[in-house]
């Protein structure tokens, strides 16, 4: 009797322009997951399900989430011949790493930036109120000086204040925790005190 099998025998297959759509797809969809309700709205990773069981009926149209697995499929398109458990030297750290975990942050990646565009995207109307509105009305100097005075009063760490510095400069997560030498998830928990420290001092001045 033959052995039904599973979907993700494919992920022990070397890649081949034969199973690299399948393999790129698998590593998307399990990262997508792994974000949900994060960064990833559940609907994404729903119609990312939907596009990769039908993407090849006639009139189905395709949803922007398949983006992310093709960038997967593009960035396994350049390992042929290799197992998504083969180790290769991180590019960033030099560190071993698989293939699986590069391909994963690929896909990370491309939803950080989705994130983050969406995060600083405004409607029209939003903007025109903003524009309506005078942002220019108290003086720069003494704004520049109240700022100061919140995190002067905010009593940051060390580690703390090289965060802000760096959110400052316009970094983002990825590059300070590559700058700072540190995981990323130490990122966001030093940005999370760094944020309530400034609301309760901004609280106490007004």
């Amino acid at each position: 009797m033959e052995t039904k099998r599973n979907c993700y025998d494919v992920l022990d297959e070397v890649i081949s322009p034969d199973n690299v759509m399948q393999i790129g797809e698998l590593i998307a969809l399990k990262t997508v997951q792994k974000l949900v309700l994060i960064k990833v709205p559940r609907s994404v990773y729903v119609g990312l399900v939907r596009d990769i069981n039908y993407k090849n009926v006639p009139g189905y149209i395709i949803t922007d989430g398949y983006d992310l697995a093709q960038s997967a499929i593009c960035f396994l398109c350049e390992h042929y011949g290799k197992r998504v458990i083969d180790l290769c030297l991180d590019p960033k750290t030099g560190e071993p790493v698989t293939l699986y975990r590069l391909c994963s942050r690929v896909v990370s990646n491309e939803i950080y930036k989705r994130w983050l565009f969406n995060r600083n995207t405004r409607g029209i109307d939003i903007k025109k109120d903003c524009y309506e509105q005078d942002f220019f009305k108290d003086d720069l100097e003494e704004s520049f000086k109240k700022c100061a005075k919140i995190i002067r009063n905010m009593k940051l760490t060390k580690g703390e204040r090289q965060t802000l510095d760096c959110y400052i400069a316009g970094m983002r997560f990825v590059d300070i925790a590559d700058t700072l030498k540190i995981d990323r998830s130490n990122v966001w928990r030093r940005r999370d005190r760094i944020q309530q420290k400034c609301r309760k001092v901004y609280e106490e001045l007004n």
